[in-house]
C-alpha cells in the first residue's frame, strides 16, 4: 500500500503558517468506523539506520524488521504504518560511494510508509539528496528544513494525513537544526510544530503524531509544551529512549534497527486516546522478509566489487567494542586509532574527535579485515591527517574543548595518544584540565614546549566540533592544493594493525583521568 502524492507541498519556509492539501486515505484502508466503535492505529518505528544488513554481533537487519511488520499485520488484521525517524542516507561504508542509494533501495523493498529528514540526509550534495528523494517510493517529511530558497525539497512536505483504522491521522515531521551545507535552510522547529499542528487539526485530524529527528531534550520539551500531539516517534539519539507525559508517549528505537518500537493507539468512541508501546529486540532467530533480504544481498556484493576483495589484517583474541559509546569517554579502540596516527606520522601527539569514529558495532573475536576498518571512517576526507607544530599551552586549550560542556560525552571528545592529563567536570568549561600535561614516560609538557601534533582535518581545517586551530593553516592549505597528499586515518590504522604480527590487542585506557568520579 502506498501513500498518494499530495497536490501541494506542506513546507514553505518563508511562511508562518504551513499550507498543504489534505490527503484522503490509504488505498485499501478501512473507511470511517461507526460512532462508538473501538479505533486502533499501529505504527512501527526505526531510526538512525545506516546499514541494511545484520550487524556483526548478529543484531539488527532491515529484512527482519520488514518481516516483523508483516507478522503484526497478519496477527492483527490491520495495516501497520512503518515509519523511519531520520538518518538513513549517510554515513556508512557503502554510502561513501553510493550516496545512500542502497538504503533507499532497501527501504523501498521493505515497504516503508514515511520518513522524516535527519541531519545526515544533508551530508552529501544537493544533487545527491534530490536523487535519493526521487528514488524513494515513500514520502519524506520536514516542516522546518528545506531549500535555501525557502521552498521544500522535491517530494518533501511538512505534514500529511491518512485514514488508518477508521481514523484520520495527521503526521508531521521536524529536523534538528545544525550547521548544514549552504543549500539547506532550516527554521525554528518549535514554531513549525505549532503551525503544523494547527493545520492538521484544521484538516480534521483526529490523532496527531510527530515524526522527529531532534535531540531528546528538544523532543521532551515538545511533548511538554504541545499537548495536542499524542505521541512523538523520534530519532537522533541512538540508545533507545522513552518518556510519558499525561498518557502521551515519546519513544526512540536503538540505532541500526537493533530494536523496533510498535506504538499502538486505541480509542473507544470519542474517549481520549490510550497509547501503548512495545520494544522488539531485532536479532538472531527472527524471520527475514525475502524481498528485502534480496536487496541486502545485492548491495553486500557491491562492496567487494568497489574496493576490492577483503583481506585479514590480524586476529583479535577478544571482541573489540567500537560502538558509539567511544564518544563519551576514553576507549581502548580509540587509543588504538590515535596510536596508529601518531606512529604513522612520527608525531609527538595525535588526536581524533570521537565523532569521526562511526563503527556502530562490536568487532567479534577473530579476524579483523580491511572492510571492517573501512567502516570505522565513513567521512574519509575529513579523517585525513595533517601534522604541524603546536605549543604545550595550545595543546591544553584543545583538551579543554574536548572535556568542556559541549565536548564531554559528545563528538568533540578527543581520543589522545602521546599525552596524559586529568580533568574535573565540576569545574567551569575552559578550566577543567587539572595539573600538568605529561608524556607517556611521565615527563611534563610545558606551556612553551613545541610539539608535533597530528590531527584529522575536520577539527583542524574545517573548525569542526567547535575547534579553532590556526596553527594548522599552512598544512590545511597544502592539503587543499593536493587533496590526496595527506594520509587517510584508515590507511594508517590498517598499517598499524598489520604491524602487530597477527594479534590485534587494543591498548588499555588510563591516558585520561576524570577526577570528579573518584
Amino acid at each position: 500500500m502506498r501513500w498518494r502524492r499530495p497536490v501541494v507541498h506542506g513546507l514553505l519556509l518563508a511562511a508562518t503558517v504551513l499550507v498543504a492539501a489534505c490527503r484522503t486515505s490509504l488505498p485499501g484502508v478501512s473507511a470511517p468506523a461507526p460512532r462508538g466503535a473501538v479505533h486502533t492505529v499501529r505504527m512501527l518505528l526505526v531510526n538512525d539506520v545506516y546499514v541494511l544488513d545484520t550487524l556483526r554481533d548478529g543484531r539488527g537487519g532491515l529484512a527482519r524488521v520488514a518481516a516483523l511488520r508483516d507478522s503484526i499485520e497478519r496477527a492483527s488484521g490491520d495495516k501497520v504504518l512503518f515509519v523511519l525517524a531520520g538518518d538513513v542516507l549517510s554515513p556508512s561504508v557503502l554510502g561513501k560511494w553510493y550516496g545512500g542509494a542502497h538504503m533507499v533501495d532497501g527501504f523501498n523493498a521493505a515497504r516503508l510508509d514515511v520518513a522524516t529528514l535527519g541531519n545526515h540526509e544533508f551530508d552529501g550534495s544537493r544533487n545527491n539528496l534530490v536523487a535519493r528523494l526521487r528514488e524513494s517510493r515513500f514520502p519524506w517529511l520536514s516542516a522546518n528544513c528545506g531549500e535555501a530558497s525557502g521552498m521544500p525539497f522535491p517530494g518533501v512536505r511538512g505534514w500529511d494525513t491518512l485514514r488508518l483504522g477508521g481514523v484520520k491521522v495527521g503526521i508531521l515531521g521536524t529536523t534538528v537544526v545544525r550547521e548544514y551545507a549552504p543549500y539547506v535552510a532550516c527554521r525554528n522547529p518549535d514554531s513549525a510544530t505549532t503551525a503544523t499542528v494547527d493545520t492538521l487539526l484544521q484538516q480534521g485530524s483526529e490523532l496527531v503524531v510527530a515524526l522527529t529527528h531532534r535531540f531528546m531534550v528538544e523532543d521532551v520539551a515538545t511533548l511538554d509544551n504541545e499537548p495536542r500531539i499524542t505521541a512523538i516517534l523520534g530519532g537522533h539519539d541512538h540508545d533507545g529512549r522513552r518518556v510519558v507525559r499525561d498518557g502521551r508517549v515519546l519513544v526512540k528505537a536503538v540505532s541500526n534497527a537493533r530494536t523496533a518500537v510498535l506504538v499502538t493507539f486505541t480509542r473507544s468512541g470519542k474517549a481520549p486516546w490510550r497509547v501503548t508501546d512495545r520494544r522488539f529486540d531485532i536479532g538472531p532467530g527472527m524471520r527475514d522478509d525475502p524481498a528485502t533480504l534480496a536487496v541486502v544481498q545485492r548491495w553486500r556484493d557491491t562492496l567487494s566489487r568497489r574496493i576490492g576483495p577483503d583481506r585479514v589484517l590480524g586476529v583479535a583474541p577478544e571482541p573489540i567494542n567500537a560502538i558509539d559509546s567511544i564518544s563519551r569517554r576514553e576507549s581502548p579502540f580509540g587509543n588504538m586509532i590515535v596510536d596508529a596516527i601518531r606512529l604513522g606520522t612520527h608525531a609527538d601527539v595525535a588526536l581524533i574527535n570521537s565523532g569521526a569514529l562511526r563503527f556502530d558495532d562490536v568487532m567479534p573475536a577473530g579476524p579483523i579485515t580491511r572492510h571492517m576498518i573501512e567502516g570505522v571512517f565513513l567521512f574519509a576526507d575529513e579523517t585525513r591527517v595533517v601534522t604541524f607544530p603546536i605549543s604545550g599551552a595550545r595543546l591544553r586549550d584543545l583538551l579543554e574543548v574536548s572535556v568542556g560542556r559541549g565536548g564531554l560525552g559528545s563528538g568533540p571528545y578527543l581520543q589522545v595518544s602521546g599525552v596524559r592529563f586529568a580533568f574535573n567536570a565540576t569545574l567551569p568549561s575552559g578550566a577543567r584540565v587539572v595539573g600538568a600535561l605529561t608524556r607517556d614516560d611521565g615527563r611534563p609538557i610545558g606551556a612553551t614546549d613545541t610539539l608535533q601534533l597530528s590531527i584529522v582535518t575536520y577539527p583542524a581545517c574545517r573548525s569542526g566540533d567547535g575547534y579553532r586551530i590556526p596553527e594548522a593553516a599552512a598544512a590545511c592549505r597544502a592539503l587543499d592544493t593536493e587533496p590526496t597528499s595527506r594520509p587517510r586515518t584508515v590507511d594508517l590504522l590498517a598499517q598499524h594493525l598489520e604491524s602487530m604480527n597477527g594479534r590485534i590487542v587494543p591498548p588499555p585506557i588510563g591516558r585520561v583521568t576524570r577526577l570528579d568520579r573518584r
